[in-house]
């Protein structure tokens, strides 16, 4: 366990560091104080959470960089809290079937390969949100093994399902489609099944 002190803004606060996170009390004498350092936490992390006196954490997002990031910082922290399953293939299922239901309602042909790896991909990005962010070096990968295809491959078959699917004039661009069919997908587990 290492401690250490610093000053923000004239005032000290100590920092203690275990192997398990970290631990920060921050004293601040006056309003002016304590937005520097949410500010400063937002800033470093995108997300503050705070205690109340009945023990409830309430978490503060940081809204400046958008809504899409917002957006994931949310999903993010609402799927580590989420209420673990008895059964992980169970669970498995449901998103399935969730995810079928949003790729069905955009008129995604089953059939295709493209439309395939999408529904491989939903779910994985479904179990970690933060992979969104790397979709040409960390999500294609991922669905190179499992479809016998190179990311180059991955993305040419997703865009010919994209192209293909009945229902044009809407979205085509795989990141923002991603985002989007995560976003039903969550909604309708949410919907359905009573959590996300």
């Amino acid at each position: 366990m290492e401690s250490f002190r610093s000053t923000v803004s004239g005032k000290q606060y100590a920092v203690k560091r275990s192997n398990h996170g970290e631990i920060g009390f921050y004293i601040a004498c006056d309003d002016k104080s304590i937005l520097n350092c949410v500010n400063t936490m937002l800033l470093n992390n995108g997300v503050v959470g705070l205690s109340d006196g009945s023990g409830k954490i309430h978490y503060l997002i940081d809204g400046r960089r958008g809504e899409a990031y917002a957006t994931g910082r949310v999903r993010e922290k609402v799927l580590t809290l989420a209420e673990p399953v008895n059964d992980p293939k169970l669970d498995e299922v449901y998103v399935y079937m969730a995810i079928d239901t949003a790729l069905d309602k955009h008129g995604f042909v089953p059939t295709l390969l493209g439309t395939q790896i999408l529904r491989f991909l939903l779910l994985q990005l479904y179990r970690d949100p933060r992979r969104l962010k790397g979709v040409m070096k960390e999500l294609y990968p991922m669905a190179t093994p499992v479809f016998h295809v190179t990311p180059g491959q991955v993305e040419r078959n997703i865009r010919y399902a994209i192209k293909k699917r009945k229902k044009d004039g809407e979205v085509t661009r795989i990141v923002t489609l991603l985002r989007l069919l995560l976003d039903e997908t969550s909604e309708e587990i949410l919907h359905v099944y009573g959590r996300a």
